[in-house]
């Protein structure tokens, strides 16, 4: 299947485990959509639960998948949200499919962004004595 430019730029495939059931997110044109979490394991094999927004054409969100392995395969998006009176940011995965395993793949986890870096990066050190860069990138997306 060919890809349009807006698809290549913004590549996620994530494989987890719902660690809750779908509850309805939104709707738009007609589409009810759905979010729930996904615990992702990383190499050091901690947990990080993940937002994921689904289709309901992608999921029956009544079939019970809580504790099923998924494979997700779609975009990382992100809106602000007001909390508590002030704006966050959301950031979550958009599923474009979703498909059921039976156990983790060897490397289940990676995403693709290429965008403009809007701000210089930031470097640090973690309390764990982690160097990470946080960095704010902007990633262009067709709107269909």
């Amino acid at each position: 299947m060919h890809k349009s430019p807006s698809q290549n730029n913004n590549c996620c495939f994530i494989c987890g485990r719902v660690s809750a059931p779908p509850t309805p997110s939104h709707s738009i044109y007609g589409e009810r959509f759905y979010r729930m979490e996904l615990e992702v394991p990383r190499l050091s094999k901690q947990m990080d639960i993940l937002p994921v927004t689904v289709s309901e054409r992608l999921i029956d969100a009544n079939a019970g998948m809580c504790d099923r392995i998924i494979a997700v395969e779609g975009q990382l998006r992100s809106y602000n949200k007001m909390v508590d009176g002030h704006s966050r940011l959301i950031i979550s995965v958009f599923a474009r499919s979703v498909n059921a395993e039976e156990r983790y793949p060897e490397d289940p986890n990676r995403i693709t962004l290429d965008g403009y870096v809007c701000k210089p990066p930031v470097y640090r050190t973690t309390p764990f004595h982690r160097e990470i860069t946080d960095m704010l990138l902007a990633v262009n997306r067709a709107y269909e």
